[in-house]
């Protein structure tokens, strides 16, 4: 349940991983939902992967998820397992991500708009089946990208795709187009982040760099500039190609060609991501 672009000789070292644009429900999940499907769907970063559309082939590997993230978030650890969801055990231990689980937002979505998406308890078989089906194909085709472009070119550049609301920005006077996170330097070294975050303003869009999102657990878990993987989130405000309420495409081609100017002459060196 993955759409592949990985090139057979790369000329560099860049990935592109979209998680959250799938839009495929399993009979499975359906079978326990009681909210229905067009209220599950605003979950969705709806369509985003058009966003990359005029990115050339050879320019740039991709990863996109097909299955929703309402059925299964990549963008969390797959130890983010709340056991009040199932009639049994579906995790030993302590999970990941208390914070997130708190909100009903782990690995297993359960609550969107503060209303419960199923209408009882998920077998713990269901909890196997998802991650086995949908989560781990999906790292790990990531972890054997990430460290085919390390091993050949002794670094490389992972940026993570997600689109936001532009409710959850309303705090801002002025609401930021683009959101780069990088996990406060965590996940990348400074001079990429603010590399990218200039060629995105030189179309005159505003930039906020981990402000309000620093990067969920793809950034957190596979960033690391210190073994030579740097990792940025890149948050789109939907309102710049997206009717947010009907869910309807508008306006896409624009931002299709900044993403196009971007990664079609993306021609950094080791020197230059390090200095």
């Amino acid at each position: 349940m993955i759409t592949y672009n990985i090139r057979n000789d790369p000329k560099n070292p860049v990935l592109i991983t979209v998680p959250h644009a799938g839009s495929f429900y399993p009979e499975l999940f359906k079978k326990y939902i009681k909210l229905d499907l067009d209220k599950i769907r605003k979950i969705e970063d709806y369509q985003s992967d058009k966003i990359l559309k005029l990115i050339k082939k050879e320019n740039v590997d991709f990863l996109i998820a097909k299955c929703s993230r309402a059925v299964v978030d990549l963008n969390r650890s797959r130890k983010s397992i709340d056991n009040d969801m199932f009639n049994g055990i579906a995790i030993i231990g302590q999970p990941d991500e208390k914070k997130m689980l708190s909100y009903g937002l782990g690995v297993f979505p359960k609550i969107i708009s503060n209303k419960s998406i199923f209408k009882k308890k998920l077998s713990v078989s269901y909890s196997k089946k998802m991650l086995e089906e949908y989560y781990d194909p999906f790292h790990k085709s990531l972890s054997m990208q990430l460290e085919f472009l390390l091993k050949k070119f002794g670094f490389c550049y992972h940026f993570d795709l997600h689109t936001m609301p532009s409710r959850a920005l309303k705090h801002f006077k002025i609401k930021p187009d683009i959101v780069l996170g990088n996990n406060f330097g965590k996940s990348s070294s400074e001079n990429l982040i603010y590399k990218i975050r200039n060629r995105f303003e030189k179309f005159g869009l505003k930039v906020e760099i981990n402000n309000p999102y620093a990067g969920g657990y793809i950034t957190r878990h596979y960033g690391n500039p210190l073994v030579g993987i740097e990792t940025i989130q890149i948050e789109i405000n939907r309102s710049l190609y997206m009717d947010e309420t009907n869910l309807k495409i508008h306006k896409i081609d624009d931002l299709q060609k900044i993403f196009s100017e971007i990664f079609n002459n993306f021609g950094y060196s080791q020197r230059e991501a390090a200095e």
